[in-house]
Order: C-alpha cells, then structure tokens, then sequence
C-alpha cells in the first residue's frame, strides 16, 4: 500500500522539482544576464555619449583628398561577432559656422543563408555641432532606442579605432617584402 502511493506521489514529486528549478534557473540566467549587459556606458546620458562618438570620428578625420568626414562601422546588438547586422556610417560635413553629422544605421537580415544579407531597414539622425553642444535634429529612434543603441555604435567605434591602429603598428614594424625572410 505504501509504495503505491509513493508510485503514485513520485511523479508529482519530479514535476514540482522541475518546475521549481526552472523558475530558479530562468530567474538567475535574468540576474546574470542584468550584470552582463548593465555596463557603466549604458548608464551615461546619451547627449555624453552622443559627444564621444563626434570626438571619436573626428580623431579619425576625413579620407584623402576629402573636405567631409566618412566613417563606417559595424555593431553587433546581439553580442556575437561574427553575426554583424548593423552598418552604421557617420557623415560630418562643415556647415557654416556648425557642423552637420548624420548617422546612419542599417539593419540586415539573412534570408536563405548567413553570408547573404539584405538591407532590411534604414534609419538616421541628424545632429547640429556648435561648439561643444550637440543638438539632435532629427531622429528616426526613440529615446529609449537612443539609450541602447549609442553605447553599442561607441563600442563598434572604438573596436574599429583598435583595428586601424594595429594595423598601422604592423605597416611601421615590417616593411613588405616577397621575400620576409632574406634581409
């Protein structure tokens, strides 16, 4: 008698357990995933942010025979690198007494394959330069969006600043050569 109960009660017994370690689970992958993404950027005001990423292109200046400042890079929101879906290019153009800078984001998606993306939707912002005051124009984001999306487009920024610096180090150690081992 007792141990059809127990057969009877230990199937309870399992279902309780798993759901209570999926509650206990699912809440510490949240918490973790709270301290993984709460970064100290995501906590500055955006209009700061907003300044570092001008201060950031600017150190980068214009290409070559260029009276404007073009720079592209590349986000990840989702956090993997090798799945970058967001194009972000910034256009800084002297306007008088100010300057104007446009950000542009693009988002792509993958239909078929991972190695052929398609442009799924664009969107911009306009800012006016004045000194060390920098005013947004017009935005396709929302305030909320703003929040989230400049710490990653800084990030992507400066990841790219580091490549560019790399590669430089490595253009002044070595010189090419056909031949790298004959001195």
């Amino acid at each position: 008698m007792e141990r059809r109960e127990f057969l009877r009660n230990f199937p309870r017994g399992i279902i309780c357990g798993v759901a209570a370690a999926h509650v206990f689970i699912s809440n510490a992958w949240s918490s973790v995933y709270n301290v993984l993404t709460n970064t100290p950027q995501r906590k500055k005001n955006p209009a700061e942010i907003l300044k570092e990423m001008y201060k950031e292109v600017v150190e980068l200046g214009p290409y070559e025979n260029e009276d404007f400042i073009k720079r592209e890079f590349h986000i990840e929101l989702d956090s993997d690198e090798n799945n970058s879906e967001e194009h972000v290019v910034f256009l800084i153009q002297s306007a008088g007494d100010k300057e104007k800078m446009i950000i542009q984001v693009t988002y792509f998606e993958a239909k078929r394959t991972r190695i052929i993306k398609y442009a799924k939707d664009i969107k911009t912002i306009l800012c006016h330069i004045k000194g060390d005051k920098i005013e947004i124009k017009k935005s396709d984001y929302s305030e909320n969006d703003i929040k989230s999306l400049f710490p990653d487009i800084l990030q992507g920024i400066r990841n790219k600043k580091k490549q560019l610096k790399l590669l430089d180090r490595k253009k002044k150690d070595k010189p090419f050569s056909f031949f790298p081992f004959a001195h």
